[in-house]
């Protein structure tokens, strides 16, 4: 988004089901192509190929089908599934951006399929063009519907129209502004809409938004910054 921070965390590894294939690799000898099952920052469950006794290691090349490029890792063969037809995989020594590659990954697949059970869209309130096609490009990533305004008066027409239940608002460069400010404000507290307010670069939230800040179902990422935007939807 605007103003891009570097952030390293320890990833939780949570376990999605993803489409894709995996090209299992040995001492430079391809060993066959697998239908990956699952994936998490700690290891896959890959599908069909050649058996292989735990502890063998192997190159493992992923092709996703979520927009991301191939990822290439090291894997250690820990156990054979489901009467040898699957293998369990960890990764044992997974570089800082590998392990962003794959959380970007699982974060992006629980998206999908959290927004298959609600389709409500997200309204984007947002003066600053930039800013907001960076918004919009994280949610139409994750699949998730949503609507743009960049003004109070749009902001107000889509709030009030009974035709469309919002999932959420997410907001920034608004909170400057006190009459935008109080008519977000309105609409959390009357009816607990979900308000993601997006901080400062160095965490700080003007005085306008931390008002609202203790409310339940409003959530204030860290920092600003993509990945945060992604918890902040799927939370």
């Amino acid at each position: 988004m605007g103003h891009r921070k570097v952030h390293r965390e320890r990833r939780v590894n949570e376990r999605v089901y993803l489409d894709g294939l995996a090209l299992l690799v040995e001492r430079g000898t391809p060993i066959g192509k697998y239908k990956l099952e699952n994936l998490s920052a700690g290891g896959a469950l890959v599908a069909g190929g050649h058996r292989l006794r735990p502890g063998h290691l192997v190159h493992v090349l992923m092709d996703l089908t979520t927009g991301q490029g191939p990822m290439s890792m090291t894997g250690a063969v820990r156990r054979q599934q489901h009467d040898g037809k699957a293998l369990a995989l960890s990764f044992p020594s997974l570089s800082p951006d590998q392990e962003d590659a794959i959380q970007d990954a699982v974060l992006r697949a629980l998206l999908r399929r959290e927004s298959q059970s609600s389709r409500s869209p997200v309204l984007v309130f947002e003066p600053r063009p930039r800013v907001r096609l960076e918004i919009e490009t994280e949610l139409r990533s994750f699949g998730l519907p949503f609507v743009s305004v960049d003004n109070l008066g749009e902001a107000i027409s889509e709030l009030e129209d009974e035709e469309t239940e919002y999932a959420g608002i997410v907001i920034h460069s608004v909170t400057h502004d006190p009459s935008s400010m109080e008519v977000v404000e309105f609409f959390a507290r009357s009816e607990g809409l979900k308000t993601i307010i997006m901080p400062e670069p160095d965490g700080e939230l003007p005085p306008e938004a931390k008002r609202l800040a203790s409310l339940p179902h409003v959530v204030v990422p860290r920092i600003w910054s993509p990945s945060e935007l992604r918890r902040a939807i799927r939370n």
